[in-house]
C-alpha cells in the first residue's frame, strides 16, 4: 500500500498548565465512515404540496394561539358596545371557546353581527381562522395523493436489495411484510403492517448504527487540511466504495460459549481439555483465596459474569497446582505431575489421590477447562467440532456433526438471497434451541427472538475523504475534546479508584492480584456516577482526595456553565435561540484543568455528520483508543490497523508499555484484533501478559493507581477497545478497564431548561448548543407520559391522517417537521450498571417526518411504543433526498498526550514527533 498522507496539526498554545503551554488534542489521521445503504428519491410533487400546506397550517395554528389572550381581553372590554343579552349569548361563549382552545359553534359565529368591525383582534382572529379552513380544505383534498406518493416511495425502498437483506436479518415476518409492501398492496393486512414496515424503512435511511445491511462501514485517511480548506464536500453525495462491501457474519458468542459450557460439564469430555486456575492465588496466613466466576445466560445478548471469593485452607497443594497448570494442562497430566513429588515414577495410589484432589478442585469451580478456541476467535465453531471429534467418543462425533451444520448455515447466511436468509435464521434458531435443550441448557422463554448471529457490512477498499474535514473542523474537534474532558465522568472515576485503593492498601501500596481490587474498583465507578447525578463525592478536608479533586473540576464546570447561561440570558435567549460557547474560553480549557486530571493521556471518538452551511453536528462523544473501529479492523484495509497502532504509540510516546484487555463476554461487537504489542489475559497461551504478571500500585509521584508489570517494573497503559459497557463486564476486570475510563460525557448542563404547561404536564424545552460551527446538542422537547397519552387520544379521534391534530401540536410545542423520537430517560436507580441493563430494553431512536402523510398515519403506532414519555430532537441533518446516501457519519478520534508530573513542558514536542512518525508506520 502506498504511503498515506499525514495530518499535521501545529499544537495550538492556548494557555498554560503548571506554567507550560498546553497543546490542543490532535485529530487522528484515519476515520471510520458509517453510511446508510439506501437513498431517498426526491420528494414527489403531491407530497411536497402536502408538506407546504401543512407548514402553513402550523403557522396559522400558532397565530391563532398567539391571538387568543389579546382577543379574550378585547372581548371582555367590548361589553359597553352591545346589549347584555348579546354579551351573554354570543360574546361570553365565544370568549370561553377562545380561552379554552375549542372550536366555536358555527351558529355562534353567524350571530357575531358587527362585532368584528368593533373589535380588531376578532377580525384578525377570524381572518386567520378563515385561512385555516381554506388550508384544511386543501389538505383534505391533497391527503390521498400525498399518502399514495409516500406509499410509492416506501414500496420502492422495499424493493431495494439491501433493505430486503436487512429485513431478512430481522425476522421472517418482517421480510414477508416488506415483500408485500414492495408490490403496493391495498388490502387490510398491508395497512396493518404498514407502520412496522415504515419504521424499519426509516431506520434504513436515517440511522448509521452498524446492523446487517441497514448500514455499511468503511475507513479512510483524512488528508492534510490546508489553511483555507473548509471541508465543504457533500458527504451524502460522496462516491463511497459500496461495491467493495462484504458481509461479515459471526455466530453469536453467547450461544457458542454456552454450548461449550454445556459440553464441558460432562466430566469425560472435560478431562480431554487443558485446565487453568480460575484466578491467581492470594496466599494469606496459610489460606488460599481465589476469585471464582459464575456465568448467567441473558437471552443470548451477552454473558453476565459475576465473581465471588473462595478461601480455602489447603494453601500449599493449591499453590503447587497453580504453578503446574501455567501453562494449562489436562487433568491426567496434572495428576501425574502432582503425584510425582520427589519420586520419578509415582504409584497408582498416588495418581488416584492426585486425581481425586483435582476433581474436588474442579467441582469447586477453582480449576476450569480452557476452550478449544481462542477467546477472540472469529469463527470458533469448527474448533469446537474438532475438539469433540478428538475425544473419540461416538456420541461426540454426532454432536460434532450438529456443530458442523450450525457452522455451515452461519457461513452461508452472508451471501444467501433474502428468502434463503430468513429460512436459515429460522433453522438456526430451531437448531440452537434444540441443541442446548438436549444438553440440559434450555434458552428459556422467547426462543423465536433468539439472536443466533451478527452481521456487519464492511467496505474493504479505503475511502477517499478529501474535503470531508477542513482546517476549521480539525481545530474545533480538538477543542471539543478539551471540553469533553471537563464534562467527562472518567476523571472522577480515577479519583474514586485512587481513594479506595489508598484506603485499603495505604499510600504507595501494592495489590499483587488484580481481581482482589475488582469489587472496590467497581464500587468506585458507582460512587463517581452517583456524585455526577448530584450525590456527595465526599467530605472536603476529610481525607478524601477524590472529593477535593472532583470539586476542583466541578468548580471549572460550574464556572463555564454559569458564564454560558448568563450570556444566553443577557442576550434575551429563549428556547429557540442557540446557546453559543465562548470560543476563547473553550480553547483555553486545557490550561485550566486540574493537573491531576491531565497526567494521563486521553482519547475520544466524535460521531459527526455534516449539515447545511458547513455545520458539523456532533451525535456523540465517547471514548477513543480505537474503540469503535476495532471490531472492523480484521475486515478493513490493513492500513486501518496500522493507523490505529501508530495513533496510540504516537500519543503514549516511545518506550511506553501498552497492553490491550479484550474480554468478549458473549458480545460479538467486542470481537476485535490486538493492535498494540501486549495483551493481558487469564491464559498466557494467547496473551503475552497473564493476570499474575501485573499488579496494581499507588504511584506516589502521580498520586494515582497504575498497572505495573512485575517482571520489568514498567508502568503499563491498559486499553479496552471493546464497545460493551465496562460496568457490565466481569467485575475482576474493573481495575484494568478503569485505567483509561474516559468517554462518558454529557453537555446537558450547558443548556438551560424551559418549562411550559401543556396538556397532561409540562413541556421541557432545551435550545441548541454550539461551539464555533459545531452543533454539540440539538434542540429537544421532552413530553411526559400523560402528555403523550393526551396526544395519542387526539390523534386517534381525528382519523387516519390527523393533519389538524399534528398541526396544533406542532404549533403548541414549537417543533420542526423532521425529528428524532427518543424514549424519555428513566429515573436513575441506585446503581449505574442496573440503569445500563434497563436501557437495553428501551426503543431505539427513530426518525419521524411530521410533514409526511404516511408518517402522520403511522404516528400513533410509533408514539404508543413510548408510554413513559418521549424526547423529540430536531433532525439535524435530516436524511438527504436525491443523494447517493441518505445519511453519512464520520467517526473521528482525537488524542492528547499525558501531562505527567514534570514533563508538561515538552509534551507538545513529544506528541508532535510521535505523530510525524506515523507516515512510515502506515
Amino acid at each position: 500500500m502506498p504511503a498515506l498522507p499525514v495530518t499535521p496539526l501545529v499544537p495550538a498554545h492556548d494557555g498554560t498548565h503548571d506554567g507550560h503551554p498546553v497543546p490542543l488534542p490532535r485529530v487522528a489521521p484515519g476515520a471510520l465512515v458509517r453510511t446508510t445503504l439506501l437513498s431517498l428519491p426526491a420528494e414527489p410533487a403531491p407530497a411536497a404540496a402536502f408538506r407546504a400546506a401543512l407548514a402553513e397550517l402550523v403557522v396559522l395554528e400558532g397565530r391563532l394561539a398567539a391571538l387568543a389572550p389579546a382577543l379574550g381581553d378585547a372581548l371582555y372590554a367590548s361589553r359597553a358596545g352591545h346589549t347584555e343579552d348579546f354579551h351573554r349569548e354570543v360574546v361570553l361563549p365565544l370568549r370561553r371557546a377562545v380561552h379554552n382552545g375549542r372550536e366555536p359553534r358555527l351558529t355562534l359565529l353567524r350571530r357575531l353581527d358587527g362585532l368584528a368591525g368593533r373589535v380588531p383582534e376578532l377580525r384578525a382572529w377570524l381572518d386567520a381562522r378563515g385561512r385555516r379552513e381554506d388550508v384544511l380544505a386543501v389538505l383534505r383534498a391533497g391527503t390521498d395523493p400525498a399518502l399514495a406518493a409516500g406509499r410509492s416511495v416506501l414500496a420502492g425502498l422495499c424493493r431495494e436489495p439491501s433493505f430486503l437483506r436487512a429485513a431478512s436479518f430481522t425476522s421472517a415476518d418482517l421480510l414477508r411484510a416488506v415483500l408485500r409492501a414492495g408490490h403496493g398492496p391495498t388490502d387490510r393486512r398491508a395497512r396493518k403492517e404498514e407502520a412496522g414496515v415504515a419504521r424499519h424503512a426509516v431506520r434504513a435511511v436515517a440511522r448509521t448504527t452498524p446492523l446487517s445491511a441497514f448500514t455499511a462501514v468503511g475507513w479512510g485517511v483524512l488528508p492534510t487540511p490546508s489553511a483555507v480548506d473548509r471541508g465543504d464536500v457533500s458527504w451524502n453525495g460522496a462516491d463511497l466504495p459500496v461495491g467493495s462491501s462484504r458481509a461479515v457474519v459471526r455466530a453469536n458468542r453467547t450461544l457458542v460459549d454456552t454450548l461449550f459450557a454445556a459440553l464441558a460439564a460432562d466430566p469425560r469430555r472435560r478431562s480431554t481439555l487443558p485446565h487453568r486456575m480460575c484466578s491467581s492465588l492470594r496466599d494469606s496466613g496459610g489460606r488460599a483465596a481465589f476469585a471464582r466466576s459464575r456465568t448467567a445466560f441473558t437471552a443470548a445478548r451477552f454473558l453476565a459474569v459475576e465473581d465471588d471469593e473462595v478461601v480455602l485452607g489447603a494453601a500449599e497443594p493449591l499453590r503447587r497446582l497453580a504453578a503446574l497448570c501455567d501453562p494449562p494442562a489436562t487433568l491426567d497430566a496434572l495428576a501425574g505431575m502432582l503425584a510425582e513429588g520427589g519420586s520419578a515414577e509415582p504409584d497408582t495410589d498416588q495418581v488416584a489421590a492426585a486425581a481425586a484432589f483435582l476433581h474436588q478442585v474442579c467441582d469447586a469451580g477453582l480449576l476450569v477447562p480452557v476452550e478449544p478456541y481462542a477467546p477472540q476467535a472469529p469463527d470458533p465453531l469448527p474448533r469446537l467440532a474438532g475438539w469433540l471429534r478428538s475425544t473419540g467418543a461416538p456420541r461426540d462425533r454426532e454432536l460434532a456433526l450438529r456443530i458442523d451444520d450450525l457452522s455451515a448455515a452461519t457461513g452461508e447466511f452472508g451471501t444467501a438471497e433474502p428468502g434463503r436468509r430468513a429460512a436459515l435464521l429460522a433453522a438456526l434458531r430451531d437448531r440452537w434451541v434444540t441443541f442446548l435443550a438436549d444438553l440440559g441448557h434450555p434458552v428459556g422463554p422467547g426462543p423465536a427472538r433468539l439472536t443466533v448471529l451478527s452481521e456487519d457490512v464492511v467496505m474493504r477498499q479505503p475511502i477517499r475523504l478529501d474535503g470531508f474535514l477542513g482546517a476549521a473542523d480539525h481545530r474545533a474537534l480538538g477543542e471539543l475534546a478539551s471540553l469533553s474532558e471537563v464534562f467527562d465522568l472518567g476523571p472522577a472515576v480515577r479519583r474514586q479508584v485512587r481513594d479506595s485503593f489508598v484506603a485499603r492498601y495505604g499510600p504507595g501500596g501494592v495489590c499483587p492480584h488484580v481481581w482482589d481490587f475488582g469489587a472496590d474498583a467497581d464500587e468506585a465507578w458507582q460512587r463517581a456516577s452517583r456524585a455526577a447525578d448530584g450525590g456527595a463525592p465526599g467530605t472536603p478536608g476529610g481525607g478524601s482526595i477524590a472529593a477535593d479533586g472532583i470539586r476542583l473540576l466541578a468548580a471549572l464546570r460550574a464556572e463555564l456553565t454559569e458564564a454560558v447561561h448568563r450570556a444566553h440570558a443577557d442576550s434575551g435567549g429563549g428556547p429557540d435561540d442557540d446557546v453559543v460557547l465562548p470560543a476563547g474560553l473553550v480553547a483555553g480549557l486545557g490550561s485550566r484543568m486540574p493537573s491531576w486530571a491531565t497526567r494521563r493521556p486521553v482519547s475520544y471518538t466524535g460521531f459527526v455528520q455534516r449539515a447545511g452551511g458547513g455545520v458539523l453536528c456532533v451525535n456523540h462523544v465517547y471514548g477513543g483508543w480505537g474503540r469503535f473501529s476495532s471490531r472492523f479492523l480484521d475486515s478493513l484495509d490493513p492500513g486501518a490497523a496500522r493507523v490505529a497502532a501508530t495513533a496510540v504509540s504516537g500519543t503514549l510516546g516511545p518506550g511506553a508499555t501498552v497492553a490491550q484487555v479484550r474480554p468478549v463476554s458473549g458480545f460479538n461487537a467486542n470481537l476485535h484484533p490486538r493492535f498494540v504489542p501486549e495483551e493481558i489475559g487469564p491464559d498466557r497461551s494467547y496473551a503475552s501478559l497473564g493476570m499474575d504478571d501485573i499488579e496494581l500500585v499507588h504511584d506516589l509521584r502521580g498520586d494515582e493507581v497504575r498497572v505495573r508489570v512485575k517482571a520489568t517494573g514498567a508502568w503499563a497503559d491498559v486499553l479496552y477497545a471493546g464497545v460493551f459497557a465496562p460496568l457490565l463486564l466481569q467485575p475482576r476486570l474493573a481495575p484494568l478497564l478503569m485505567d483509561h475510563p474516559h468517554g462518558i460525557t454529557d453537555f446537558g448542563a450547558l443548556v438551560p431548561r424551559h418549562l411550559t404547561a401543556v396538556p397532561g404536564g409540562d413541556l421541557v424545552r432545551t435550545p441548541r448548543l454550539r461551539h464555533r460551527h459545531l452543533v454539540l446538542r440539538r434542540r429537544r422537547w421532552g413530553l411526559a407520559g400523560p402528555t403523550v397519552a393526551v396526544l395519542l387520544a387526539e390523534l386517534a379521534a381525528e382519523g387516519e391522517v390527523p393533519v389538524g391534530t399534528v398541526a396544533r401540536w406542532r404549533a403548541l410545542l414549537g417543533v420542526p417537521d423532521q425529528l428524532y423520537l427518543h424514549a424519555a430517560p428513566p429515573a436513575r436507580g441506585g446503581r449505574a450498571d442496573e440503569d445500563l441493563l434497563s436501557a437495553l430494553d428501551r426503543p431505539r431512536p427513530q426518525y419521524v417526518d411530521l410533514g409526511d402523510a404516511l408518517h402522520l398515519r403511522c404516528l400513533g403506532r410509533w408514539l404508543a411504543r413510548h408510554p413513559g414519555g418521549v424526547v423529540l430532537e430536531e433532525a439535524l441533518p435530516a436524511p438527504a433526498r436525491g443523494e447517493a446516501h441518505a445519511a453519512v457519519e464520520l467517526l473521528v478520534e482525537t488524542y492528547r498526550a499525558g501531562l505527567g508530573v514534570g514533563d508538561a513542558a515538552d509534551v507538545g514536542a513529544r506528541a508532535a514527533a510521535g505523530w510525524a512518525n506515523r507516515r512510515d508506520d502506515r
